[in-house]
């Protein structure tokens, strides 16, 4: 089974650890025919898209469950929006044949919005995407290290309103390269502040990522 849900509210501060933990309970609650783990430990059998950033909130979250018996989207939807806490709604649902490959291995790019606060970055805009090359510093495991940017970029869009700028990205969202919409931002404006949400993901080809189909 594929969901498609938002994670907005209070549930923006979740760690991608505490949103695992929500959704084992919840599927618990909701008493589904969902497949568990053996061993000491048994666990719902269950994966995400992508991770998303601490903060950001999203409209466009994936959630892969195996199921262990019949069960139609309609009920899941139900059943898991009567215990899901605030914050977290499931939109839609799908069933998928096992074999059906992982949502996350099929990701290619996620679209953002964000507010910056007090900046106009129009200027910074044109000037990253007449650049070339534009390097920025990424912590990686421990360390720091130099990552140019711009070819994981391929749409930036910057809107004022009022004082602020409203910000419409498309980026790189893959397994082995993801660029986290903040790297971005904070290169833009260093030390700004702003509100982030996760738009779209799509898969390779450039359809939307839950509604993916093989050829």
């Amino acid at each position: 089974m594929l969901a498609e849900f938002q994670k907005t509210d209070r549930c923006i501060w979740f760690s991608h650890l505490d949103l695992q933990r929500t959704m084992q309970r919840a599927l618990r609650r909701a008493q589904l025919p969902i497949a568990y783990s053996q061993g000491f430990n048994p666990h719902a059998e269950l994966s995400f898209a992508s991770a998303l950033p601490v903060g950001a909130s999203s409209l466009c979250e994936i959630l892969d469950v195996r199921l262990d018996g019949e069960l139609a989207p309609e009920a899941f939807v139900q059943a898991m929006n009567g215990v899901l806490p605030r914050g977290l709604r499931i939109c839609a649902a799908r069933l998928v044949e096992g074999r059906f490959p992982a949502p996350m291995a099929k990701m290619a790019q996620a679209g953002y919005e964000a507010l910056a606060f007090g900046a106009d970055l129009r200027q910074a805009a044109r000037d990253f995407l007449a650049s070339q090359r534009f390097e920025v510093e990424k912590p990686s495991k421990g360390r720091v290290r130099q990552l140019d940017i711009r070819p994981m970029v391929q749409a930036l869009d910057v809107e004022l309103q009022g004082e602020d700028s409203r910000l419409t990205l498309l980026v790189t969202c893959t397994n082995a390269d993801n660029l986290k919409p903040e790297l971005l931002l904070e290169a833009l404006c260093p030390g700004g502040r702003f509100q982030v949400t996760r738009t779209r993901l799509l898969a390779q080809g450039g359809a939307p990522l839950f509604a993916w189909t093989e050829a």
